[in-house]
C-alpha cells in the first residue's frame, strides 16, 4: 500500500520523514545494546507472559467447528446476566482501567523504546502486509468454493472469480483500491444474502477494504484514516463474536466438550463465559488502541496457538485476514496521525475512567443488539426461513458435558 513519496518515504497508511534510528531498525544492532535493569525488563516480560497465556479457545470461531444453527433458542437477558457474568463484568472492567496505567509504563521502559525504535524502520512495509494478507484469503476462499469465510457458501461461480479478481488488483499498486472497493462489495453482497447480523462477525473485511481504498489517496489525512479504521473493525468483530458464546454458549460447549483440556478443570460454563470477556476485553483495547503493539502480537501469538489446536488449514483460512491486520499494528503501533481515543483526555485518571466507562456502555449496548438480532434469527427459523450459511446441523445437545 505504497503512499506518495513527496515530503518523505512511504510509510504505509500516512506519509512523513522518519528520523534516523541509530542502527535500531537492524535487530543485530539492537541485540547489541546495553542491557537495561534486570527488574524493568523482568515486570515488562511477567506482563507480556500474562496476556499470552489467555485461554486460545477465547479466539476460536465457533461457528466453523460447532454443530450450530439459528434454529436453537437464544438465551435471554435474564439468563445471560448471572452471577458469574455480573462478577466477570466488573473484574473486566476494574482491569481495562487500570491498563490505563500500565500503557504508558510500558512504552516508557528501555526495551518498550528500543521496540518500537527497530519496528519504525519496518513500517513501510505494513501496506504489504495487508495487500497480501487480503490476497491469500481471497485465494482460498476462491479455492475452497466459499465467500469470505469458511461456513460462507459462494452461491454462485461468479463470486468466486470476482475473489480472484482482488487476488489480481492486489498485485499492482494503482489498482489496490479497485481491490478495497471490490471487497466492500463482496461484504455488502454477502451480508444481503445470509443477513448483516452474520456477516458483523467479519466486520474486520470492512476496514481492510477501506484501508486498501484509501491508500494511494492524495490527502495525507485521508489515507491515515486507514490504520483506524483496521483498530475499529478488527476490535469490533473480536466483541461481536465474544457475545455468540454468551448468547449461544450450546455452540461453544459442544467445541469444548472436543477438547476438554482447554478448560483447564474449571467448570465448562465458567470457563466458557471467562473466555467470552477476554475476547470482549481483548476487543475493546483495540477500539481503544490501549497497549497497542503489545496488544496486537499478545493476540497473534494467540491465534497461531488456535491454529495447532482448531482445524489446522480451517483455521489459518478464516484468521489469515485478521493476522493481517494484527501485523499491521504491531509495525504501525498507534501511527503518527491517528490518536487513540483512549489519549483523548490528558490525565492518567480520567484515561482510566474513559476506558473502563466506554467498555460498560458497549457491553450494554452490543449486548441489546445481538440478543435482538438472534431472536429475529430464531424467529425466522421458527417460519422456516434458515438460509444456506445459518446452520451446519442441529446440534446434538446430550454430547455436551453436564456443568458441575
Amino acid at each position: 500500500m505504497p503512499a506518495s513519496r513527496r515530503g518523505g518515504h512511504a510509510v504505509g497508511f500516512v506519509t512523513r520523514k522518519v528520523p534516523p534510528t541509530d542502527g535500531l531498525s537492524r535487530l543485530p544492532g539492537m541485540l547489541r545494546l546495553s542491557p537495561q535493569p534486570l527488574s524493568s525488563r523482568r515486570r515488562t516480560t511477567l506482563v507480556f507472559l500474562a496476556l499470552a497465556l489467555l485461554p486460545a479457545v477465547a479466539f476460536a470461531h465457533v461457528k466453523w467447528f460447532s454443530h450450530f444453527t439459528y434454529a436453537d433458542r437464544p438465551r435471554t437477558l435474564g439468563e445471560v446476566l448471572t452471577p458469574t457474568f455480573l462478577a466477570l463484568a466488573a473484574l473486566s472492567t476494574v482491569t481495562i482501567g487500570a491498563l490505563a496505567f500500565v500503557d504508558p509504563w510500558l512504552r516508557a521502559t528501555r526495551l518498550g523504546k528500543r521496540l518500537d525504535a527497530w519496528l519504525e524502520g519496518y513500517r513501510s512495509e505494513s501496506g504489504v502486509v495487508l495487500r497480501v494478507g487480503a490476497g491469500a484469503t481471497m485465494l482460498m476462499a476462491w479455492q475452497a468454493g466459499t465467500l469470505l469465510a469458511p461456513e460462507l457458501p459462494a452461491l454462485n461461480g461468479a463470486l468466486g472469480w470476482a475473489q480472484f479478481v482482488v487476488v489480481l488488483l492486489l498485485l499492482v499498486p494503482q489498482t489496490v483500491p479497485w481491490a478495497g472497493a471490490l471487497l466492500a462489495a463482496l461484504w455488502l453482497y454477502a451480508a444481503a444474502s445470509f443477513g448483516a447480523f452474520h456477516l458483523l462477525d467479519y466486520a474486520f473485511y470492512l476496514g481492510i477494504a477501506f484501508a486498501l481504498l484509501v491508500s494511494r489517496a492524495r490527502s495525507e489525512k485521508l489515507r491515515a484514516l486507514g490504520l483506524p479504521a483496521l483498530y475499529l473493525s478488527v476490535g469490533f468483530s473480536l466483541f461481536w463474536v465474544a457475545l455468540e458464546k454468551l448468547v449461544y454458549p450450546e455452540w461453544a460447549l459442544y467445541v469444548l466438550s472436543q477438547h476438554p483440556a482447554l478448560a483447564m478443570g474449571f467448570p465448562l460454563e465458567f470457563f466458557l463465559v471467562g473466555a467470552a470477556f477476554v475476547e470482549l476485553s481483548l476487543g475493546h483495547l483495540l477500539i481503544l488502541g490501549l497497549l497497542g503493539r503489545t496488544l496486537a502480537l499478545t493476540i497473534t501469538v494467540v491465534f497461531m496457538i488456535t491454529s495447532s489446536v482448531f482445524g489446522g488449514k480451517l483455521e489459518i483460512m478464516g484468521h489469515t485476514p485478521v493476522h493481517a491486520a494484527l501485523l499491521v499494528f504491531i509495525l504501525e503501533g498507534a501511527g503518527h496521525a491517528y490518536r487513540p481515543p483512549f489519549l483523548a483526555p490528558k490525565r492518567v485518571v480520567n484515561r482510566a475512567l474513559l476506558s473502563a466507562g466506554s467498555f460498560v456502555a458497549l457491553l450494554v449496548v452490543l449486548l441489546f443488539a445481538y440478543r435482538a438480532g438472534a431472536f429475529y434469527k430464531y424467529e425466522s427459523a421458527r417460519l422456516g426461513q434458515l438460509g444456506p450459511a445459518d446452520q451446519a446441523r442441529p446440534i446434538d445437545v446430550e454430547r455436551v458435558p453436564a456443568v458441575p
